[in-house]
């Protein structure tokens, strides 16, 4: 009886996970349906090798992915396609021929209007095209069309299609739509009102930072925008998270810039270190109960103009690592990163573990603190961890935050400092000369990014009307300078 038992379980198992792929469930389609919705809209596709996976989220969507190789050539071409609309979200042609077109953007653009007019998807009426956005590399021609209704674009909702100059092929295509029903947009405050709340909490700062560009970093003054983690919301106008949780910021003020000094510059010694020189250095930071486990000498590290002696230690008894890297051409100590065991729970306040990072940071590094920026821990909190508290303490340059150098602190939940980095690479940093102001750059920011009324959805939650730019995840860094956006790569 319990065998006969065993075997009606496992014919209902396999049967029930067969049937994912051979019958329509709950409005998904079939993967038969699948494949041939992929050949309607966009013909045969030649390969050897076709492999389909079927996947399901948390948040209650699935799709279809569909592969398909060839053995050949180095050819694959991916297609995702969500399994309740059957409307292909995804598109991706990777392949090793290089082609010989040196296609125009007018040209690449009735490409990837071709291909739209292939896929199609359902809302396609609802998407405008972008024609200010033109973030194009050395080989392909991107293109951007927004989600627009009621006047209103939603934040997000986006189509994308890249062409590659040289074949002619599209390479990439993606396909957002929120669902939901839009939000009223009676009762919003208007733009001036959202302008000043800019303004006031959520203006781009001065910062140095390293900036690379195939695989070379150079340091920068940029100016960064909060924009990508808050927005205004526009029934309230509260600060608001990527969650929709209002947030508590700091208002600084139009015009209320950190003064720059040109004489607060932490300087550092210069002499070139032998291997045995560079370790007496870096054992200063390794106490008797860890041992020494290999040495390196790298060029180039972290992909800047930098030759280091790196160390790297383990606990003897116990948790606990550490590495430290010194310059060897100057004998100054570039990197340390130290970890050790962590408590898990959580009975300390931030404001208590705070105080113990703050604490930490004065005793052992007492010549670099009049150079470090301890406001950043102050501002803009979000939240809790889980585990314990991860604090951030930029090293200023000319009394500007260089947000790759500086301490960072990780405090457990029992007050014990579980592990933390210490940056200072030492390379050329340009002089705070011939840059924007603040409020220069807050202007060119709203009217370059379009700081308008948009629609958003947060995860789990209903569609709000904020006020924010365009693309917030992709204009966060402004050339300190130019007042041009950095493009991400």
């Amino acid at each position: 009886m319990k065998k006969i038992t065993a075997i009606i379980l496992m014919f209902i198992i396999l049967t029930g996970a067969f049937n994912v792929y051979a019958a329509q469930i709950d409005n998904i389609i079939t993967k038969e349906k699948a494949i041939s919705i992929v050949k309607d809209k966009l013909g045969d596709i030649k390969y050897d090798n076709l492999n389909v996976q079927y996947r399901e989220f948390t948040n209650k969507d699935s799709v279809w992915i569909l592969s398909y190789t060839k053995n050949d050539i180095f050819e694959n071409t991916s297609i995702t396609l969500n399994a309740k609309t059957g409307d292909i979200i995804r598109y991706n042609f990777i392949s090793d021929y290089n082609g010989s077109k040196n296609l125009n953007r007018v040209d690449a653009k009735k490409i990837a209007d071709e291909f739209l007019n292939k896929v199609k998807p359902t809302n396609l009426s609802k998407y405008k095209f972008d024609s200010a956005h033109e973030n194009d590399t050395y080989r392909e021609y991107n293109f951007k069309w927004r989600r627009e209704e009621n006047g209103v674009k939603f934040l997000y909702d986006t189509i994308n299609v890249s062409v590659d100059k040289k074949t002619g092929y599209v390479t990439h295509y993606t396909y957002d739509w929120t669902e939901g029903d839009l939000p009223t947009l009676k009762n919003v405050i208007d733009i001036n009102e959202a302008t000043k709340l800019f303004k006031g909490y959520l203006r781009p700062r001065l910062v140095y930072t390293i900036i690379y560009d195939k695989n070379k970093g150079d340091v920068k003054l940029v100016y960064v925008s909060p924009s990508p983690q808050y927005m205004i919301n526009a029934y309230t106008g509260d600060i608001i998270d990527i969650n929709g949780t209002k947030v508590e910021l700091k208002n600084t003020g139009e015009g209320n810039e950190g003064k720059i000094t040109l004489d607060k510059f932490y300087n550092k010694s210069s002499k070139p270190v032998t291997k045995d020189e560079a370790y007496k250095i870096a054992s200063k930071y390794a106490s008797k109960d860890y041992e020494l486990k290999n040495t390196a000498y790298i060029e180039k590290y972290a992909g800047l103009d930098l030759n280091v002696w790196t160390f790297a230690w383990n606990k003897v008894n116990g948790i606990g690592y550490l590495h430290v890297a010194v310059n060897a051409n100057t004998g100054n100590v570039v990197d340390v990163l130290k970890s050790t065991k962590t408590d898990l729970s959580l009975s300390i306040s931030r404001e208590t573990a705070l105080k113990k990072a703050e604490s930490f940071i004065k005793d052992n590094f007492k010549d670099i603190v009049p150079y470090l920026d301890f406001r950043s821990n102050t501002e803009n909190q979000t939240g809790e961890e889980v585990y314990g508290y991860h604090f951030v303490f930029p090293l200023k340059q000319y009394n500007i935050p260089f947000i790759n150098n500086g301490i960072t602190v990780d405090v457990d939940g029992k007050g014990n400092v579980s592990a933390y980095t210490y940056k200072n690479y030492d390379i050329p940093i340009p002089m705070p000369s011939n840059i924007m102001t603040q409020d220069e750059i807050t202007d060119k920011y709203l009217k370059n990014g379009n700081f308008s009324l948009k629609y958003y959805k947060p995860e789990g939650k209903d569609i709000i009307p904020v006020y924010t730019v365009d693309d917030p995840i992709y204009s966060n860094l402004i050339d300190a300078i130019s007042g041009e956006i950095i493009k991400p790569y």
